[in-house]
């Protein structure tokens, strides 16, 4: 079964998304990933990849889309989804009322 170049280039733009969002998780605590970190981590991931302007249009979607978020215009750190806090709080409000 043969693969058509939109395909194969749906795939790495995947592949490309997926490693730019483990970047800025992978930062630890809660000060975000710069711009160099991210192209570091693609770098590490794939050689060359950082020099192309694509990761940089893939990093502009996720913050347009809002799963990335700017943090002191130059830190980028990843959106917690709304389901996780309404979890979250639904569960401290049950812990309330069962003390």
């Amino acid at each position: 079964m043969e693969t058509s170049a939109a395909d194969k280039a749906k795939e790495k733009y995947k592949k490309i998304r997926r490693w730019i969002l483990k970047a800025v998780e992978d930062v630890e605590g809660s000060a975000g990933a710069t711009s160099h970190h991210i192209q570091n981590f693609l770098e590490f991931k794939q050689a060359g990849i950082s020099r192309k302007q694509e990761w940089n249009l893939i990093l502009k979607k996720l913050l347009n889309s809002g799963h990335l978020t700017r943090k002191d215009r130059v830190r980028y750190v990843v959106n917690k989804s709304r389901k996780d806090t309404e979890k979250s709080a639904d569960n401290k409000a049950n812990e309330k009322v069962a003390k």
